[in-house]
């Protein structure tokens, strides 16, 4: 009875009930479209980090060295391989591996120019960890998809030296198939496999994979990487890592992981993630206090009303839990209106902006032959626990607001409030 009761008094007062069921509305949609659009970002840094089977990458950012055949790629810089041992050296490090990121220069059929191949050198014993790996590692999912797959031919072996590893796009650009002999700069290498990346984005990713005694031979600056892929056992071995990295790389060390990476990734205009949850809780608290307003100025018309429901019988708790079915019903309306608007706008922020690895892990120049592999599989879809977390804050807003209207209401004696009609 109360509950039919109450929502013929929600429904019949229009005004008041749209107020507090917009005003919920909207911040339960700022909150839900805040929170998926983070989990959806850091699920997509994840799987890119998941990719290679890394937790970390590690490193060293300087400004552009001047042209040449073989160059380091991008704004990278050359780090000792020594520090590849000392990171896995580190307590609950698991794995680590060291790639050399290239650009070859060779002449171009076409133009008759220099174009570069992005070439990465790899550790072919290193199979379950890096920008190529085919192998998943010791207690992996096997429903987890590796990074990259060979689909013709083999993978790197120890003993290789001038034979590489193609993507089947720089193939197919290149005119190129298994067994032909490709130019990476001043070198001809034999193509043993063909790969398909699947999809997404790869840190350190490349057209052309080599082994790494053979890139370091190319750039010939002796044992070097420049980047470091680490897979930790435990995640309290970070802060070590972190620590090692800024004291055998020095000051420029840079160490990236699924939380820095998806801070820089997901570029929610200009303030951070954090911001926007302190704003989302600001709003919640200010709608909070509307929605409380509300009821409490209902109960202030609603005086004789009470007066008359006292008079014939009911009880003060009576009373209270009639005003709290209306708060809740404006609680449950206006977080399910939310939760559907907040999903639609991280849907609008998925299709609009198209998150992509920060450029720092993009091997790929502007002038390459394919593609950069740098897309984030974005997709915005909320946890159980995001929209649970909506469904509860609306209730406990509507909750706390139909509380305060019936203690209020609690407080009215009937011969009082008789007396106004």
């Amino acid at each position: 009875m109360i509950w039919s009761y109450a929502w013929k008094g929600f429904a019949r007062r229009k005004t008041r009930a749209v107020l507090a069921i917009s005003g919920l509305a909207i911040s339960i949609a700022l909150l839900v479209a805040i929170a998926t659009i983070s989990r959806s970002v850091r699920e997509a840094v994840g799987a890119s980090l998941e990719a290679a089977g890394a937790d970390l990458v590690i490193q060293k950012v300087v400004k552009p060295c001047p042209w040449s055949q073989v160059k380091i790629a991008k704004d990278l810089a050359a780090i000792d391989g020594a520090v590849v041992d000392a990171v896995k050296d580190v307590e609950g490090v698991k794995n680590t591996t060291g790639v050399l990121d290239l650009w070859a220069f060779s002449e171009d059929k076409d133009t008759g120019g220099q174009k570069p191949t992005v070439v990465a050198g790899i550790d072919p014993r290193k199979k379950s960890i890096g920008p190529a790996r085919v192998q998943k590692a010791e207690g992996e999912s096997e429903q987890d998809e590796s990074c990259c797959a060979v689909t013709e031919g083999r993978y790197l072996l120890p003993t290789d030296d001038f034979h590489a590893m193609v993507t089947e796009d720089y193939a197919r650009a290149k005119n190129l198939k298994l067994g032909d002999k490709c130019q990476l700069g001043p070198y001809s290498f034999e193509i043993v496999a063909l790969l398909d990346l699947k999809g997404g984005a790869h840190i350190s990713g490349a057209e052309a994979f080599i082994p790494l005694k053979t890139a370091q031979q190319m750039y010939d600056k002796g044992d070097i990487v420049t980047t470091i892929f680490v897979s930790l056992k435990q995640s309290r071995a970070l802060p070590q890592v972190e620590e090692v990295a800024a004291t055998l790389i020095g000051p420029k060390a840079s160490v990236k992981s699924e939380a820095n990476i998806g801070e820089a990734t997901a570029a929610l205009a200009v303030v951070t993630q954090r911001t926007l949850f302190a704003i989302s809780a600001i709003v919640l608290t200010l709608v909070l206090f509307l929605v409380a307003k509300t009821a409490l100025a209902s109960v202030a018309e609603r005086v004789s009303e009470i007066g008359i429901l006292k008079a014939t019988g009911w009880r003060d708790s009576d009373v209270s839990r009639l005003l709290s079915a209306e708060s809740l019903y404006a609680g449950v309306i206006g977080g399910i209106v939310g939760t559907a608007v907040g999903i639609g706008l991280a849907f609008l922020y998925g299709t609009v902006v198209q998150p992509a690895l920060p450029p720092s892990l993009v091997s790929y120049p502007e002038c390459s032959t394919t593609e950069a592999p740098k897309a984030l599989p974005f997709q915005a879809l909320p946890s159980g626990w995001v929209l649970l977390g909506a469904v509860v804050a609306a209730l406990v807003i509507g909750s706390l607001s139909g509380y305060l209207a019936s203690r209020r209401a609690a407080k009215l004696l009937p011969a009082e409030a008789l007396r106004q009609l």
